[in-house]
């Protein structure tokens, strides 16, 4: 380990957990790998249930309040910066890695697939951006980044995971049910959320129960178990007591239906009816992509996501496109992180 090169893979989201999976695995083939992580949400759960390894929890998301975000960001910095070992290369979705890469005269690899996010904070530290090309090369070299150090690639960042994806067989042990959907909350707490600052949930939750649906509910928030509160005597909803693998809920769930478009590409991907409700003003390009392709549908109208849910029904998922994205993405970060510490 000690002639190897030590590459710093930061993550602060639930998501971002299933996608650097893959990478670290393969990472760990040719780099020595350690990790950082955000207390945000499930992100600390799911990363000890997927990753045999140890990792430093440093901050929390503070939630949309601006003064708040800032202070929480500089403090998240500070700490980094102290307790941060050694690395050559840092890869992220999003910045904060980034900074430190910077401080330290390192390289930072970014990913990211939210043009409507703040990008605009970190892109001139990254040394390197992956793009999927549904979005506008221009809008990305706009808003910073660096027009030769970008690579667009031809697919969604979900198939980097989903192309090995193996089904847990024990999964439905925990669940109480045979069939059911998944109710995933409006994320009204991020920052890039511009719109609609109410949930449609409860009154969704409502007319699900009323058709006689079963429901795993997957609250992002701990207040967001308020949104079932007059139904918590149903037992037609079920709330796992800590972090499950949302991709194994996807896969044997009937349908998805999310505030937010990681689980909903994620269930589209894997051929399971995918429904975003998300709050923002503007949808993702990538969701827009998804949502003109037949793959996703969109509505915060709880009729429309109802009649939707009634007649959808799962397709034969492919893979193939998965598969090449994985394969076209970890060849390019070899090629770069060739490039980068040679």
């Amino acid at each position: 380990m000690k002639n190897k090169k030590t590459i710093w893979i930061d993550i602060t989201n639930v998501p971002q957990v299933n996608f650097m999976y893959p990478i670290a695995k393969h990472l760990e083939n040719s780099y020595n790998v350690i990790y950082s992580l955000k207390d945000f949400a499930e992100t600390v759960g799911l990363f000890e249930l997927k990753f045999d390894a140890p990792a430093q929890i440093i901050g929390k998301h503070m939630g949309k309040s601006k003064i708040k975000t800032v202070m929480a960001l500089g403090n998240r910095i500070i700490n980094l910066q102290r307790k941060i070992p050694y690395f050559d290369a840092s890869i992220t979705i999003g910045g904060d890695a980034s900074y430190i890469a910077k401080l330290r005269g390192k390289k930072a690899i970014t990913f990211n697939d939210n043009e409507i996010a703040q990008v605009w904070r970190y892109s001139r530290f990254s040394d390197y951006a992956f793009w999927p090309n549904a979005v506008e090369f221009e809008k990305i070299v706009k808003v910073g980044f660096k027009r030769d150090e970008i690579y667009m690639y031809d697919g969604f960042k979900e198939d980097l995971y989903l192309a090995d994806y193996v089904p847990n067989e024990n999964f439905k042990k925990d669940i109480p049910f045979d069939n059911f959907v998944i109710v995933r909350p409006e994320n009204l707490k991020a920052k890039y959320v511009k719109g609609e600052n109410f949930s449609i949930v409860p009154d969704l939750i409502k007319k699900l129960l009323k058709e006689n649906y079963n429901i795993l509910f997957l609250p992002r928030y701990e207040d967001d178990i308020n949104y079932i509160s007059e139904f918590k005597n149903s037992n037609q909803i079920y709330v796992p007591k800590g972090a499950i693998d949302g991709l194994d809920a996807c896969f044997y769930s009937n349908a998805v239906l999310t505030g937010a478009g990681t689980m909903a590409r994620e269930a589209a991907c894997l051929g399971i009816p995918a429904i975003s409700f998300f709050a923002g003003k503007d949808l993702l390009t990538v969701d827009k992509k998804m949502i003109n392709d037949k793959l996703m549908f969109f509505s915060r109208n709880t009729d429309d996501i109802m009649s939707f849910l009634k007649q959808s029904g799962k397709r034969q998922a492919d893979i193939s496109r998965s598969k090449k994205v994985k394969e076209e993405i970890l060849n390019k970060i070899d090629e770069v992180l060739d490039r980068f510490l040679k």
